[in-house]
């Protein structure tokens, strides 16, 4: 999945502005405005930013020419695979937990990148093995970036969940109009 769809489901399912805000969401405030958002979308992008970031750089630095992807290996690779497990995830939101437990909900959109992995990786050096490094299984998806369809469906699947909230949400606030209005009368 792309570093953009990471960081809107993670704001999305991991911030009170989104799911995560049940039926009231965060009243009163915009969600650019909701810390929670911007510790959603941080730790939904540590994955790639602890194991990819620096490697890039120093490819991009350097000038060396072709793809990326094709070059990211060695010990990065390792690398990617710890941050890419469910161990690391939950070890990381189990100390999330025990010292700020406000930053626990967003600290999940860490796990929430491993499973969106999980589906748009296919097999090879970036397949996600969830329980590295105790084994070496992974799951094979659907390598979204050889299948433009996919990031299609993704992206539409992330508008239907907001449109959702945003719906959900209106009417509890109808609700809660009508029946303060039914009772005054």
């Amino acid at each position: 999945m792309d570093l953009l769809a990471h960081a809107g489901y993670s704001a999305t399912i991991c911030s009170r502005t989104g799911l995560a805000g049940g039926r009231l969401g965060l009243p009163g405030k915009r969600w650019y405005r909701d810390p929670t958002v911007w510790s959603a979308v941080s730790f939904g992008l540590l994955p790639d930013i602890i194991s990819m970031w620096t490697p890039f750089l120093v490819f991009y630095i350097s000038g060396t020419a072709g793809n990326f992807f094709h070059y990211f290996d060695g010990h990065w690779i390792v690398v990617y695979r710890y941050m890419h497990s469910m161990v690391t995830a939950f070890a990381l939101s189990l100390v999330v937990l025990l010292l700020y437990r406000a930053l626990f909900v967003p600290s999940l959109a860490f796990a929430l990148h491993l499973l969106c992995d999980a589906i748009s990786h296919s097999e090879g050096k970036f397949q996600t093995m969830p329980l590295y490094p105790f084994s070496e299984w992974g799951i094979n998806g659907i390598p979204f970036w050889r299948h433009l369809w996919f990031v299609g469906v993704y992206w539409t699947v992330l508008a239907a969940i907001w449109i959702f909230l945003v719906i959900w949400r209106r009417r509890k606030q109808n609700g809660n109009n009508s029946y303060n209005y039914e009772r005054s009368t």
